[in-house]
């Protein structure tokens, strides 16, 4: 897919001078580089990002400008996404990676998508911000992409589970946990909140990156945590970052005369590459007030150790009757065999005509954050919905439906 991505750039700015111009002026943009928290973050001065939205959702098809191409991209599930030319760039062949129709930004059900995006795009690394973590259209569900080794933290990870993939043990890294084949890492250095993530399947990733998502708190009025995604495919394995967030802004955004700048922390500045729409900001800007920005939008300390503290902790396995009858019916969700029952024979349960001392059917992802549906039971109730884990066995000669 590489190669198409290359291509799809190229013509798309052959005839599309307006952004093509912008991402000249990425040649030549004005760089510099600042040691903040044991890290040597990238400025950049890029006027061009400002955002200018013409009319309605810049990501619905019906509100593309005149000669915005797209590149199509399904995902799991049947879910298809467009693949575009960002039009206000910080990066060379800086993608938007957008759903075809018009639907919130959230990563439930979508984290799959992202990395089998970044499976595709060998060379390319995807990111994602939650709706309060940086992005400018929260309405409508999308993704990011550029060329891999722009951004510092990127850099350092790739370091660091090279590292690890090779038998050593970083001192900047603490392991925190596993799932299957996955592992999950705190990163101890520049800011507070950061996490890496590796993994030999995409499935082990997705269960231990919405554990990741369980442990973190939900204000009342967000749909999902404050976080922002990385997600590449590096030396035959998966590898994520998840940067967890306390705010969207930091308070400078909002102050007035020589106290204000325009940063607006997104990905790409939360993994160490600042962009700076105002040319003013560009050369007031020091390590005490970068600092004090990424400190205004990050985990305070006592949130963070009460993170470690729960992707540490061992928590209950509950298990509960829900309905006991010589025969059960019932269908899982997710499998899309429809409905289906189960019976009471020989003091074992009959399913599809075996026999079983107990019949499992386990939840797709074991997220309580996300939590929807995995199976029904159909009664004389009518039919009765849960999230979870489904198990049947035989209980005083009746076949038993266990939730757990």
């Amino acid at each position: 897919m590489a190669t198409d991505i290359d291509k799809f750039v190229h013509d798309q700015l052959s005839v599309w001078p307006a952004v093509a111009a912008k991402y000249r002026a990425l040649k030549s943009a004005r760089t510099r580089t600042i040691p903040v928290n044991g890290m040597l973050v990238t400025l950049q001065s890029n006027p061009g990002r400002l955002p200018i939205f013409d009319h309605g959702c810049p990501l619905c098809e019906e509100n593309y400008m005149e000669h915005q191409h797209t590149l199509p991209f399904e995902g799991r599930k049947g879910r298809k996404y467009n693949i575009l030319v960002n039009r206000a760039p910080i990066f060379p062949n800086h993608l938007v990676i957008t759903r075809d129709i018009h639907a919130p930004q959230t990563i439930w059900h979508r984290f799959p998508d992202m990395l089998d995006l970044a499976a595709q795009m060998e060379n390319y690394i995807v990111f994602y911000n939650s709706p309060n973590s940086g992005t400018t259209v929260p309405q409508h569900a999308h993704f990011q992409a550029c060329p891999k080794g722009y951004m510092p933290l990127e850099r350092a990870a790739e370091r660091l589970l090279h590292m690890v993939l090779a038998g050593e043990t970083p001192s900047e890294l603490e392991f925190i946990d596993s799932v299957r084949d996955a592992q999950l890492y705190h990163y101890k250095r520049f800011n507070r909140g950061i996490f890496m993530l590796r993994a030999q399947t995409s499935k082990s990733m997705a269960k231990m990156f919405y554990r990741l998502l369980d442990c973190l708190n939900l204000l009342a009025e967000e749909t999902e945590p404050r976080f922002n995604a990385f997600a590449y495919c590096s030396e035959g394995e998966y590898r994520a970052l998840v940067i967890i967030r306390s705010a969207s802004k930091p308070q400078c955004y909002y102050a007035k005369g020589d106290a204000h700048f325009s940063i607006a922390p997104g990905s790409a500045e939360m993994a160490g590459f600042v962009v700076v729409p105002e040319v003013g900001d560009f050369d007031r800007l020091d390590a005490p007030v970068l600092e004090q920005i990424f400190e205004d939008v990050t985990l305070s300390e006592a949130d963070e150790k009460r993170l470690l503290w729960r992707l540490v902790r061992t928590q209950p396995r509950v298990e509960v009757g829900i309905c006991a009858a010589a025969c059960i019916g019932f269908e899982i969700i997710s499998d899309g065999a429809g409905p289906q029952t189960v019976s009471y024979r020989e003091g074992k349960i009959d399913y599809n005509g075996a026999l079983y001392d107990e019949l499992v059917f386990e939840a797709v992802t074991i997220s309580t954050l996300f939590a929807e549906p995995s199976f029904v039971i159909y009664g004389e109730e009518g039919e009765r919905r849960y999230a979870g884990t489904l198990k049947f066995i035989v209980d005083s000669g009746k076949g038993q439906a266990v939730h757990i």
